[in-house]
């Protein structure tokens, strides 16, 4: 910046005297200047961060960045041009064209009401930081932006001959201008970018190599040399999964078809029919669960039709507990401690309509059957199932493990709809893993080939 700031190329100079209709002359000559070189240096300052932080990550040049980036330029330049001049206030100055001047109120007014919408939103949906991120980011900017040009606009010219005045002027012109369009710009870019990420678009399907996979996943796991995903049709036989990015979430179907995980190379969140050869990108943020023939998908509290990418958005979820036969599940409220208040057990159909509400206790961690037609629940003493419409309980049997547990996890339910799979972690080490229960009487068998309870296991079809 000092390098770019040493010196000012007389074509600068002439232009911006050309533009204004300025006549350069000892009064008013180092004032334009330190303005011209003020601006050059911080703009490409500015530029130059956000090239960087685009780069650092994302990889690539991202407009977004380059134009905040330059707008951040702008705005310290000003600051910094104003700080070292009188705080004198007169009357208002006319430095824009009313035109620009209303563009770029109502451009502000509908980034800044996108916004207050997201925040409200937050919420009764889960929000990821990089998302709030960028839902704060336009928000200082644009009242960065406004408290400046109000400054402009109302800051008194300074008295001296009109050659000083008229490169005041020019400046104030300038600097009012190239903010007020600018700022645009970066006002209408995430107010469409938020608005179109909650319309329901489908979204055209890229092709991808094909994955031998020979017949439905049982489950998916994380393998070693080197880090990835693998797709383990039989317990015994793993298929590297290399596409996905382990960092990011995995999820498989009931009948082991499809999955939907991020991809390594572009972290886009994809699904994907182990029996095709191309990917559909899935709109949405926070956890995902699949139903179990793979038709429909939830991605935090958007629902997902797998086939077309269609995003329906859930009103009001903060968690959803399952999708089976034509009913989603969901609650109101995040799972938390025992003794919390109840939250809401709601249930959707597929067009995203509110069918059944229901008290709920906000502690339990329940699974939805298949069908849509069961909640299911297992304590360290017991296995419950629930009817999902009222939540109320359907049956209550003791739950008939080896020993007793230090830790339990309920899975899903097999594809039959019939047991419940649970990672259980006995205090005797050896009886630790996984068991398909029954609800019907609590009984429990250990599936002997799957892994041990401390391993990252993502069920697919279990039978």
């Amino acid at each position: 910046m000092a390098l770019s700031a040493r010196s000012l190329p007389h074509p600068n100079l002439d232009r911006f005297a050309r533009r204004h209709r300025l006549t350069i002359t000892p009064y008013n000559g180092d004032n334009t200047i330190a303005y011209l070189r003020a601006v050059r240096s911080w703009r490409g300052a500015g530029l130059a961060a956000g090239g960087a932080l685009s780069l650092y990550f994302l990889g690539n040049l991202n407009f977004p960045f380059l134009l905040y980036g330059w707008l951040a330029g702008v705005l310290v330049s000003e600051i910094q041009l104003a700080a070292a001049r009188p705080r004198f206030f007169g009357e208002r100055l006319r430095l824009t064209p009313r035109a620009l001047t209303i563009g770029w109120r109502l451009s502000a007014l509908l980034c800044w009401g996108v916004l207050a919408v997201l925040v409200v939103g937050s919420f009764s949906r889960e929000m990821v930081m990089p998302e709030r991120l960028w839902a704060a980011i336009p928000a200082f900017v644009l009242l960065a932006v406004h408290l400046v040009l109000r400054d402009l606009h109302r800051r008194a010219v300074p008295a001296g001959t009109s050659d000083l005045v008229g490169a005041e002027f020019a400046a104030r012109l300038s600097s009012a201008r190239t903010l007020m369009a600018f700022g645009i710009a970066a006002a209408l870019w995430p107010a469409f970018g938020f608005i179109s990420a909650e319309l329901p678009t489908p979204v055209p399907p890229v092709a991808l190599g094909p994955v031998a996979v020979p017949g439905p996943v049982q489950f998916a796991g994380i393998v070693n040399n080197p880090v990835r995903w693998a797709l383990y049709p039989n317990p015994n036989r793993p298929a590297t999964f290399a596409e996905a990015d382990t960092r990011g979430p995995l999820a498989l179907s009931g009948d082991g078809i499809h999955v939907i995980y991020r991809q390594l190379d572009t972290g886009r969140l994809v699904h994907r029919d182990l029996r095709k050869r191309d990917v559909r990108e899935i709109a949405g943020t926070g956890e995902v669960l699949l139903s179990h023939d793979g038709a429909y998908a939830t991605v935090g509290a958007t629902l997902v039709h797998t086939p077309t990418g269609s995003a329906t958005p859930l009103p009001g979820v903060a968690r959803v507990i399952g999708i089976g036969g034509s009913r989603i599940v969901a609650t109101t409220g995040r799972r938390t401690l025992p003794g919390a208040l109840p939250t809401e057990l709601v249930t959707f159909d597929p067009q995203g309509k509110v069918v059944s509400r229901a008290p709920f206790d906000p502690s339990l961690d329940v699974r939805l059957s298949p069908d849509g037609n069961t909640l299911a629940v297992v304590t360290s003493a017991d296995v419950l199932t629930m009817d999902p419409a009222t939540a109320k309980v359907l049956t209550r049997k003791p739950l008939k493990l080896p020993g007793p547990s230090h830790e339990l996890a309920l899975l899903g339910w097999s594809a039959d709809g019939r047991r419940l799979l649970l990672r259980a972690d006995l205090e005797e080490t050896d009886s630790s893993g996984h068991y398909l229960i029954d609800p019907r009487t609590g009984t429990a068998r250990r599936l002997e080939d799957w892994p041990d309870p401390g391993q990252t296991v993502v069920a697919g079809r279990v039978t």
